[in-house]
């Protein structure tokens, strides 16, 4: 019996992600939210689940456990990978009045207005649950938003707002939802010692982690050095690193109730220090992967949330009908809370100008989104329900409280949060896309206009040069390629005119732009050339951060509108105070072979530039090439000095240097057999079984040195 509900509960998961993976499809085609569409499928499969031929669609339930500990670390450590710590230092005051006021006035406004309002519908709530209620809704869903954004090329900075913002939301809204919840259950404990308990244990599950996530990386970077270039165990730690912070937090509050800690922060810290820090310590060739089974898993976790959604409103014995007022009520609640609490902290902020204004029409998006999500969802499952061992503490309160309703507490919190995210879901969600066109928040900036067509004319340019190396081989008929590239070449000039239009603003403006795209793009050959020599070891990770930095600094400089300087610091002094603190761990002191690296690593990179710009400067571009010029100049002369510093140190240290150099060379050498091998993989000339053996030797080699300096480490 035990091995046919198995049987059955493993055939139900596997159907709802066949159901999942169609309607993904689909809303592509009907250009219809995803998550939207899953909730409507939801729905329809609650009475397909009555029909006797589909008995065991519903057997997979979404149980607390389930959700708690196996899809929720998923989704918040993928949520939080591609978050950059730095954004949040460039917005901390935006970010900060956003998060405390919406805490201080949802908390006022939810809990408060709802506890005197819900009587005049029939509905004497305990203050308590109406709190409980407000911890619920103050969770947000980035996932959601941010997919919408970056469909809509929202602009940067409004992302940036909104993923820090949910950081900060969904972290306190757990950490007092514990609290809420303990004083819910241990109400007969209750003293004036009491609420000073609940202040130190809201601050120290805020504080606490700190402490955890440190250790934990550190751990995780030791373990990342030791098994270097195994890719499968690389990709497989880091998701054991998102579920075992998640479950170690979990335990330790548990255990040692005197240092609870917030499992959520813990897990979206761990996952962006390990994107701001570690990542470079995973091998170069994992991290191509590494965003893709990230984003398969989170896609796997969020459908099967949002498809089961509905199938625990159909366990619920409620009639719906009499919640039809208060859930109104409640909805208009949140959205009021939302519109206040994102007016007062902005309008004050650019009136005062704290920080970087923030435009009228941004504001009037900010206070719409707020959508729900499963941390909601995870956290009303969290309530004490039959056969919990708390179970009885809640009959206990209930009693208490003379709740005299058909529904219990949990179910009244469960209808009417779900039923708010699905208000989020199906009027908030499919809304965003058409206010943002409305506001013009999915417009390109200049910049990004040219960058746009920059992009296009590169494009073109690089299937013309395809198309008559194919034709000269042979591989396709005249008329083909003449039809071929006449549609390129229109391709080509309807950008080029594009470019026309944008630059037809006033003369000193559409320099100014230029330059400012060039050096970008100077910049961004640079970063794209270092990776490329990190990915095949010609340069060690401390060297790579060290000219990574570098660069990403002067991309800074060039996004605020000023030129690329000539030599720029890289004292440890100029960074941030976590990266301070990272570099005071893991600080590591620069030797001559470091310094000749660093230079042949820029003489390499700077020539790339200089080529690509030269080749670039060749296109017609209707504007001024002389701007190409400058630019150039530019890299000739950073060129110039990391050759003279690399022959100095050459001549003072010609021995070691000699070592390393021919190294280095080697190394560059097993690029041009790889590319030779692939080349005859490709073309069928060796097979799938000498394919593998060449690229392993390959491997092998190149990253053979990282091996004995683990080796030489461990003795």
């Amino acid at each position: 019996m035990q091995e046919l509900f198995f049987l059955s509960q493993t055939l139900s998961f596997l159907i709802l992600l066949v159901i999942c993976s169609f309607a993904y499809i689909l809303s592509k085609k009907i250009n219809f939210p995803y998550t939207v569409l899953l909730v409507i499928i939801g729905l329809l499969l609650v009475p397909i689940s009555k029909i006797s031929l589909f008995w065991f669609i519903d057997d997979f339930k979404l149980t607390p456990d389930i959700l708690f500990y196996v899809f929720l670390p998923i989704l918040l450590f993928e949520w939080a990978y591609n978050i950059n710590y730095k954004h949040l230092l460039a917005n901390w005051k935006t970010i900060s009045a956003l998060a405390i006021f919406w805490l201080l006035i949802s908390w006022f406004i939810i809990s408060i207005v709802l506890f005197f309002i819900f009587p005049f519908v029939w509905l004497n709530i305990p203050y308590l649950v109406c709190l409980l209620f407000w911890v619920l809704i103050s969770s947000t869903d980035p996932v959601a938003v941010l997919s919408i954004f970056k469909s809509l090329w929202a602009p940067r900075r409004l992302t940036v707002l909104f993923e820090w913002e949910s950081l900060f939301n969904d972290g306190t809204s757990v950490a007092i939802f514990l609290v809420i919840l303990w004083l819910i259950t241990e109400w007969w404990l209750i003293t004036w010692f009491t609420y000073i308990e609940w202040i130190w244990k809201f601050l120290s599950m805020l504080i606490w982690w700190i402490l955890f996530w440190w250790f934990t990386w550190v751990l995780f970077s030791k373990i990342i050095w030791r098994i270097k270039n195994s890719e499968e165990v690389e990709i497989v730690l880091t998701m054991l690193l998102a579920h075992l912070t998640f479950i170690f937090a979990e335990i330790i509050t548990i255990y040692f109730p005197f240092i609870p800690i917030s499992w959520v922060i813990s897990t979206v810290i761990a996952s962006i220090v390990i994107w701001n820090y570690w990542k470079y310590k995973i091998t170069p060739r994992v991290e191509v992967h590494m965003q893709k089974f990230w984003e398969f898993f989170a896609f796997v976790s969020n459908s099967i949330v949002f498809i089961l959604m509905w199938l625990i409103l159909s366990t619920i014995d409620i009639k719906f009908s009499q919640f039809i007022l208060p859930l109104f009520i409640t909805i208009f609640t949140v959205m009021i809370a939302r519109v206040i609490s994102v007016y007062i902290p902005i309008f004050t902020i650019n009136i005062f100008k704290l920080e970087e204004n923030i435009p009228y029409n941004r504001v009037k998006l900010l206070s719409w989104w707020s959508l729900r999500w499963a941390l909601a969802l995870m956290m009303v499952l969290l309530i004490p329900w039959v056969w919990h061992d708390d179970y009885e503490k809640i009959l206990a309160f209930e009693q208490l409280v003379w709740w005299s309703y058909d529904f219990s507490i949990k179910d009244f919190l469960t209808v009417i949060t779900i039923w708010s995210i699905m208000f989020t879901l199906f009027i908030k969600a499919p809304l965003i896309p058409k206010i943002m066109r409305h506001l013009k928040l999915d417009k390109l900036n200049k910049l990004e206009e040219f960058e746009y067509e920059e992009w296009k004319i590169l494009t073109c340019l690089k299937v013309i040069d395809k198309l008559n190396t194919s034709y000269k081989k042979s591989y396709f008929t005249k008329k083909e390629y003449d039809k071929l590239i006449l549609k390129y070449t229109e391709k080509l000039n309807f950008s080029i005119n594009n470019i026309k239009i944008i630059l037809w603003d006033k003369e000193e403006e559409s320099i100014s732009l230029i330059r400012k795209v060039l050096s970008l793009h100077a910049l961004w050959i640079e970063k794209q050339y270092l990776k490329e020599l990190f990915f095949y070891n010609e340069i060690d990770e401390h060297n790579f951060k060290y000219i990574l930095r570098k660069i990403e600094k002067q991309m800074d400089r060039v996004e605020h509108d000023n030129y690329q300087l000539r030599k720029i610091s890289n004292s440890e002094n100029d960074y941030d105070i976590f990266s301070q603190f990272i570099f005071s761990i893991y600080k590591k002191t620069s030797t001559n072979l470091d310094a000749y690296i660093r230079n042949r690593t820029r003489l390499i990179i700077t020539r790339k530039v200089i080529k690509e710009l030269k080749k670039l400067s060749e296109i017609n571009f209707w504007f001024d090439v002389s701007i190409f010029d400058e630019v150039i100049d530019l890299y000739n002369t950073f060129n110039l000095i990391a050759e003279e510093k690399r022959l100095k140190l050459l001549s003072e240290h010609q021995t070691s240097i000699n070592a390393i150099e021919s190294n280095l060379i080697t190394k560059s050498l097993l690029k041009i057999d790889e590319n030779v091998v692939k080349d005859l993989y490709k073309k069928e000339i060796i097979t799938p079984k000498l394919y593998i053996k060449f690229m392993n030797e390959i491997e092998h080699d190149m990253y053979k040195d990282i091996k004995e300096a683990q080796k030489n480490s461990h003795l």
